[in-house]
């Protein structure tokens, strides 16, 4: 199995070439788009994404994650085998941060095996090199063969998650299509502080929230606080944008309170 995530759209011919590509090499492979919706550049955000994306995905899926502001230049083209047993296919700029750090990674490999490249342009690298290798991955070529060992791959700076006596501090990762605040805090935050359905949680210090399981547990508009299909905290507004309401910026930090009686 491939899974696809890019920032290309759908609006031009790109990630149907690319899979035309992958399907060419191996007919018989399912491709799976997570998105090609990531905000154009944000490495960031598609590093979070993938993160989410992986946990329902079976061993051996390769990733091909194409966000690559570099494409063209001296940056390497890379794939990262985690030890789960998943193939991450990708530009070296720090998209693979996060499944690296919660997977842990068995082994780099700079894609300079030009034998298993499509073509040669400098400025599609995605159908080129990084659709090409992904479909030579699914139909079982051995890792060994697709270039030679790297040492290291960039990272992404990142600013950890934080627990407090009674807070909880994490970082606005993403904004989803909804315009819900994507953040870095795990649920495990909110077992450790014991917060209880219905509890008023101050956000920032200044915007009470209501801590539920579902949306539609608050009224239409109203803001609310929950944990997220794949284990995150997340902050939404019901039948709202909490991005627009609460004006937050991808990197912001986000402080969580439960409010004493």
């Amino acid at each position: 199995m491939i899974a696809f995530l890019t920032d290309w759209s759908l609006k031009s011919y790109y990630v149907g070439v690319a899979k035309a590509v992958m399907k060419k090499i191996n007919p018989s492979v399912d491709v799976v788009d997570i998105t090609h919706d990531i905000k154009p550049f944000d490495v960031r955000m598609a590093a979070h994404v993938l993160l989410r994306a992986s946990f329902d995905f079976p061993e051996n899926t390769v990733f091909v994650a194409v966000v690559d502001y570099g494409v063209g230049t001296n940056r390497k083209a890379i794939c990262v085998k985690t030890k789960n047993n998943h193939f991450y296919v990708g530009p070296d700029n720090g998209i693979f941060t996060y499944v690296a750090q919660h997977y842990g990674v068995k082994q780099i490999r700079e894609l300079d095996n030009k034998s298993f490249h499509y073509g040669s342009s400098y400025t599609f690298h995605g159908r080129d090199i990084f659709a090409a290798v992904a479909g030579y991955l699914s139909k079982g070529i051995p890792f060994e063969q697709i270039g030679s060992v790297l040492p290291n791959y960039i990272v992404l700076p990142t600013k950890n998650a934080q627990l407090g006596s009674d807070f909880m501090i994490g970082e606005v990762v993403y904004f989803d299509g909804f315009g819900n605040v994507e953040t870095n805090i795990p649920a495990c935050f909110v077992e450790k502080l014991q917060w209880e359905m219905d509890d008023v949680i101050l956000l920032n210090e200044r915007y009470e929230l209501i801590y539920v399981k579902a949306y539609g547990d608050v009224e239409k508009g109203k803001g609310l606080v929950h944990v997220d299909s794949s284990g995150f905290i997340e902050i939404s507004v019901n039948q709202g944008s909490a991005a627009n309401v609460f004006k937050f910026h991808e990197g912001e930090l986000v402080k969580l309170r439960r409010k004493k009686p």
